[in-house]
């Protein structure tokens, strides 16, 4: 059936690289691969076969939920909504960041404001934001602002940490706590 509505070429006018496109190909195989192995070992049909490895898939989705507080998820700011987590970090709290670059063009930032304020509120115990003080972009090196939304904040609440603000003696002392607790980890 791939075949006879050629996917393969279908897959190729579709996708912006032929890499994209062999890599989603790939995928199909895969899964026909895998429904094979399934109908040949486990005497199936078809109908059968999708239906354990949907099972599979969802119980492999339910180990890795069951992992706990151990593991780390990531997400995007607009699947966090309606979430709550002991310990958030939002990564990459820059102008042309969030707020995008695009948004700040087209001058409609109140959307990326929500998302910040969406982010920051799943935080039940600490939130951390980062920020780069420089970034390769294109092959050249460019200065980092501080987001706008960063400055919205209540200033009393914010700990700043690295930027050259820290002594040498805060950044080992800051180093030492890490590397304690990691060792707690573990013990």
């Amino acid at each position: 059936m791939i075949r006879d509505i050629d996917y393969e070429g279908w897959l190729d006018q579709l996708s912006s690289s032929e890499d994209l496109a062999e890599r989603r190909m790939g995928n199909v195989y895969f899964l026909i691969d895998g429904l094979q192995r399934v109908m040949s070992n486990e005497q199936v049909a078809l109908d059968e076969a999708i239906s354990r490895l949907v099972l599979r898939d969802l119980l492999e989705q339910q180990d890795e939920e069951e992992k706990g507080p151990e593991s780390v998820q990531l997400m995007t700011l607009h699947a966090a909504k309606g979430l709550e987590f002991p310990h958030v970090y939002i990564i990459g709290m820059e102008e042309k960041l969030l707020p995008h670059r695009a948004s700040i063009e087209e001058d409609n930032i109140e959307e990326e404001r929500r998302l910040a304020y969406v982010g920051i509120t799943r935080a039940q115990q600490t939130l951390s934001m980062t920020m780069a003080l420089k970034r390769r972009q294109f092959g050249e090196t460019i200065n980092c602002e501080p987001s706008r939304f960063i400055a919205e904040l209540p200033q009393d609440d914010l700990q700043w940490q690295g930027g050259g603000q820290d002594t040498q003696d805060a950044n080992e002392e800051r180093g030492q706590e890490t590397l304690a607790g990691l060792k707690d980890l573990f013990a």
